[in-house]
């Protein structure tokens, strides 16, 4: 089993057991505030969520006056997706771990394509393969929204070892036990990697809730197709 499959395979599990999103994240709902709407004035159109989980932010921004559509590799979250917002159920697909996004998208073109604390379960060669897909599929002056874990999250002080590219995580605290495998980014290398994009934004967000674990550290990256 590749280190992608082993991921994806852990999040299926996942959400098999109740994993999931009910509500939006704080940093998503900004961004959409701050950038999309204040900045450039973007308030409605088609977005793309690659790894959009059960469904909570394509369900805000459905909300605020966009049409979702999304995929991810888990077929329970894609089910709980088509449950919470079922007429837009035709708009949600199981996609493989190396997904082909054209196909998926059937022509359309995307305002904002998204993908939120995804990316760093893929390896370098996986996350520039998606980024050239969402690049060709977002359409000229439309928005890329990406984040990555910086090696400053507390997940960090789990390091076991090193397996393809990726950290080996090993966790062990009351909430949250076993094996992820994680491509930890610094902030310097974010415009590498999400480039055709024009960089708009590179900023962060983080926040620590329990003592034991630590601040919970992520890259946002906010990029424009020109």
């Amino acid at each position: 089993m590749s280190t992608t499959d082993y991921n994806a395979k852990d999040y299926e599990r996942r959400y098999q057991e109740g994993y999931g999103l009910v509500y939006p994240e704080s940093h998503i709902i900004r961004v959409n505030k701050q950038i999309l709407e204040w900045e450039l004035g973007i308030k409605s159109g088609r977005i793309f969520d690659f790894g959009c989980g059960a469904g909570a932010h394509l369900r805000y921004f459905a909300e605020n006056g966009f049409v979702p559509y999304g995929c991810d590799t888990s077929p329970s979250a894609i089910a709980l997706c088509k449950k919470i917002m079922p007429e837009h159920a035709g708009h949600f697909h199981v996609s493989a771990v190396n997904p082909d996004l054209p196909a998926l998208a059937q022509g359309l073109e995307f305002d904002v394509f998204m993908t939120n604390q995804v990316l760093y379960f893929l390896d370098d060669q996986a996350i520039r393969e998606v980024v050239q897909q969402a690049h060709a599929l977002t359409r000229k002056g439309g928005v890329f929204i990406a984040t990555m874990m910086a090696p400053t999250c507390w997940y960090s002080r789990y390091i076991t070892g090193k397996k393809g590219g990726f950290s080996i995580v090993d966790l062990d605290t009351p909430r949250q036990k076993g094996e992820l495998l994680i491509n930890f980014k610094q902030q310097s290398e974010l415009r590498e990697l999400f480039a055709p994009y024009a960089p708009l934004h590179v900023g962060s967000y983080g926040s620590q809730i329990r003592q034991e674990e630590g601040s919970t550290d992520h890259w946002i990256f906010v990029g424009v197709k020109n």
